[in-house]
């Protein structure tokens, strides 16, 4: 049976790199699926060059050395040197923001469920597949037990504050919530964020921790049980 279009998205859409022989058959059946998948992978690189870009410490050190400078040498230093410093202070300046967007991890939280959270609890339509948010665990170097498996309504890649994570919505009594998986992320246990009409807890897992979101009706930590026994370490560079 052929993969619709819909669901060829939404699989790429959580794992833009997945290479196996349906999804790439899926993927040459038309011009429409190859558009779709590009643009899964070219967000897929920006993504990883966000989170790979590090402090620019061989820079921000020349320019402290020259602050350190008397003034009388500062004061003739030639103009050209004098405006390419203020460049690379500048670009300093945007690369030490860049890897640094958040001043917590609660900050993260609330900023990333602001960007996209409720469109994505939106589009979570239909149960996802195990093998396929299984995959995304993997490769996180984690698992899922089954209770999870079932609940997953939608899943995909996402930044972290220490790298990339998985982002999920899962259905329960309540109605669908967001866990925000962050598997190289430690916080504080039981830690509350509050923003617009949501709020989240933050939860310490035996790999990472994770984050659980809500509206203020609903109460998420009626999924921590859930959570903590059903995020596991998988197997190391799956």
């Amino acid at each position: 049976m052929s993969m619709n279009f819909s669901e060829f998205k939404k699989l790429i859409g959580a794992d833009p790199l997945n290479r196996e022989p349906e999804t790439l058959r899926a993927r040459q059946s038309s011009a429409e699926f190859e558009a779709a998948a590009a643009e899964a992978e070219a967000f897929e690189e920006k993504l990883q060059g966000a989170l790979n870009i590090e402090a620019p410490t061989e820079l921000l050190a020349d320019i402290k050395a020259i602050s350190r400078q008397a003034p009388k040498q500062r004061r003739w230093m030639p103009l050209a040197i004098a405006a390419s410093m203020l460049i690379a202070v500048g670009a300093a300046g945007l690369v030490w923001k860049q890897s640094h967007q958040w001043d917590s991890v609660e900050a993260y939280v609330a900023d990333h469920y602001s960007h996209d959270g409720s469109k994505l609890v939106a589009q979570a339509d239909s149960p996802v597949p195990g093998q396929d948010v299984q995959r995304i665990m993997a490769r996180l170097d984690a698992e899922a037990d089954q209770k999870l498996l079932g609940r997953v309504t939608f899943i995909k890649f996402c930044p972290t504050p220490d790298g990339r994570g998985a982002h999920m919505v899962v259905s329960t009594d309540q109605g669908p919530m967001t866990i925000i998986f962050m598997p190289e992320t430690q916080v504080d246990d039981g830690n509350r964020v509050e923003f617009e009409q949501m709020h989240a807890l933050l939860v310490s897992l035996e790999h990472g921790s994770a984050a659980i979101i809500g509206e203020k009706s609903q109460n998420v930590e009626n999924l921590v049980p859930l959570v903590r026994e059903s995020i596991k370490p998988g197997f190391v560079g799956a």
